[in-house]
């Protein structure tokens, strides 16, 4: 935060508020930081009035409902966001006059209820986004990350006043991270936690583990001590690797990590972009992997043709396609059971 003399432009000032914002949603809030921020709001009556502009900003995008199916392109920045605001801000804001003081004391009152709603929502320390069997997700996090879920996965957000903390429940996501080199962003998945600050990864949760990919950039991977609180900033961590673009690793659930494989462009995260990409794998892997993207269920009945390798990129959400490619290439029949039930490799 600026100093109490230091002039403040409209965009630095319009970017601090959206700062205090994004601190009131953390999940928790020292008596040190709350003392700060009203110390910040009694500053200046702009202060109270900006305050109040992003809460009521906050509010219209959350109850626009193509919100979570937009995300900033890559040459977007904030700065760009925050002048276009300030710009439409200025337009509206009439001349001063005697009243403002009086205005800036109602606004106070009004501040003081909108924040008092903040730390409410505060106390419940977070957000959780599922999606269900053959429903994929895409949603903006409140500070530009963007996180895009496969079918049957559940994430909690919390932001916490120094990092912002994504635990994967189950499943599987890809997470495009805003730059905030003050607030990492770190994920988290059984005791495994994973860290950035500005990339693209992805992070896959199940039985057998956590398999934790990279598509652009580098993270930290690390392994939580049993001891610790899976609600809390762990008391110690264990680090274990990192990783950069192209490469993945997995996780046992006991701990102990594979050696690093390279994945060839998005490779295992292709899924994102709805592709499906398979190098030498057997159809018995493809089609474990169209089955969790899908509502349509694939069945393999024929042992031999479930352990045949193949190659090929494959859309997504078109296991129809793969099972006709299957049918002409390996010589085997298919039946549709029902609307949502294919029989592959009867003789």
């Amino acid at each position: 935060m600026t100093s109490k003399n230091e002039p403040m432009t409209d965009d630095g000032l319009a970017e601090e508020a959206a700062s205090w914002l994004l601190t009131l949603q953390s999940e928790e809030l020292s008596a040190a930081q709350r003392a700060e921020f009203i110390d910040w709001l009694r500053q200046s009556p702009r202060h109270i009035s900006e305050m109040l502009r992003v809460c009521q900003l906050q509010r219209d995008l959350a109850s626009f409902r193509g919100w979570s199916k937009s995300a900033l392109t890559r040459e977007a920045k904030v700065t760009n966001v925050i002048q276009l605001v300030t710009a439409r801000q200025t337009m509206r804001t009439p001349r001063r006059s005697r009243r403002s003081y009086k205005v800036a004391l109602i606004a106070a009152g009004v501040a003081a209820l909108c924040i008092s709603g903040l730390l409410a929502l505060t106390r419940q320390g977070q957000t959780e986004y599922r999606t269900s069997q053959g429903e994929r997700h895409e949603m903006t996090l409140a500070d530009g990350s963007v996180v895009r879920m496969a079918p049957e996965s559940d994430v909690v957000v919390r932001y916490r006043p120094h990092e912002r903390l994504i635990t994967l429940k189950r499943g599987e996501a890809q997470f495009h991270v805003a730059k905030n080199a003050n607030r990492p962003f770190v994920v988290q998945a059984a005791l495994t936690r994973v860290r950035a600050v500005g990339t693209v990864f992805n992070v896959e949760y199940g039985r057998q583990g956590v398999s934790v990919a990279v598509v652009e950039g580098r993270v930290a991977v690390s392994q939580r001590t049993t001891g610790s609180s899976a609600q809390s900033v762990p008391e110690s961590e264990k680090p274990l690797l990192s990783l950069e673009a192209s490469e993945e690793v997995s996780i046992t659930p006991a701990g102990v990590a594979s050696a690093v494989r390279s994945v060839r462009g998005q490779g295992e995260v292709a899924w994102a972009s709805d592709r499906l990409t398979f190098e030498n794998e057997t159809v018995a892997e493809v089609i474990r992997r169209f089955n969790a993207l899908n509502s349509v269920k694939v069945e393999i009945v024929d042992s031999e043709l479930a352990a045949r390798r193949i190659s090929g990129v494959f859309d997504a959400g078109d296991p129809q396609s793969f099972v006709a490619f299957i049918e002409a290439a390996a010589n085997v029949q298919a039946r549709q059971e029902d609307a949502n039930h294919i029989i592959l490799g009867l003789p």
